[in-house]
């Protein structure tokens, strides 16, 4: 009897994954529920927590979980994810130890002036300390961003 392997084809997985996507790098030392308290406080989004969508990652033999916060626009197809970056001294993007949170824009609907302008938003918001464009191309573990 012979046995299939099914080999994933990781980069065109992620290729498929980031088409159309933004990501956003932000610096607060606020838990993230807070910090999504705030942001749908002001700038009226509607972040919730995503248990589903939560990512683990196992090193030195522990798991860490990084949180996902979730939020869909109803009439633009546009989807935003807010992650943790770290987890007990743990990161989900190691190579960005200095940033807190990521928010991840996925859709067609964005442009770079509209997240330039979510950005000038953003710097606003009482317990975000900084904010940055990241460069998806950048990343080298982006492969934890995918859920």
């Amino acid at each position: 009897m012979s046995v299939l392997k099914l080999k994933l084809d990781q980069d065109q997985l992620l290729e498929d994954f980031f088409e159309s996507t933004f990501l956003i790098g932000i610096v607060s030392s606020a838990r993230d529920y807070q910090l999504c308290w705030q942001i749908n406080n002001h700038m009226h989004y509607n972040f919730r927590v995503n248990n589903s969508l939560e990512i683990n990652l196992s090193k030195h033999q522990r798991a860490f979980y990084f949180s996902v916060f979730e939020y869909e626009e109803p009439t633009k197809s546009v989807a935003h994810y807010f992650y943790n970056n770290h987890c007990k001294a743990e990161f989900l993007l190691p190579e960005l130890k200095n940033i807190d949170y990521l928010w991840l824009i996925k859709g067609d609907y964005y442009q770079q002036q509209d997240v330039k302008t979510l950005i000038d938003q953003l710097r606003h918001v009482e317990l975000v300390q900084l904010v940055s464009l990241l460069d998806i191309k950048d990343i080298k573990n982006k492969m934890n961003l995918i859920f």
